[in-house]
């Protein structure tokens, strides 16, 4: 089990939020199928994208519930997404951020709080 680091901010309140996720992958690939990444039940997972083009593609059909918080190269956060399975068919996504954390649901994060990521990768 592997640790990031959450930095929030609500009002003028900064905080950090320890979360445990199962790993860090390393990944050099532009298409991935995250199901062969990711395992039922996981916490989460850390990727880190080290392929040189510009947009990745993920395929998310079978890589569910989880929320997507996406970073950039300073570990901003930029934005979030979920995938859920909600019918049938195939779900791909497709991303400029070299930087995503996956996070199973539930999750006790407030999405609008949160102001970058710290991680022993980095």
């Amino acid at each position: 089990m592997k640790t990031v680091f959450i930095n929030l901010q609500k009002d003028e309140i900064k905080s950090s939020q320890e979360i445990p996720i199962n790993c860090i992958i390393k990944i050099d690939s532009s298409f991935v199928d995250m199901g062969q990444y990711l395992n039922k039940n996981e916490l989460g997972a850390l990727i880190l994208f080290e392929h040189h083009q510009i947009i990745t593609t993920l395929n998310l059909t079978e890589v569910t519930p989880y929320v997507l918080l996406f970073f950039d190269a300073n570990l901003i956060f930029k934005g979030a997404s979920y995938s859920l399975k909600s019918g049938i068919g195939r779900f791909t996504l497709e991303t400029q951020y070299k930087t995503i954390l996956f996070l199973r649901l539930p999750h006790n994060l407030k999405l609008n709080t949160i102001i970058n990521l710290s991680h022993d990768s980095y």
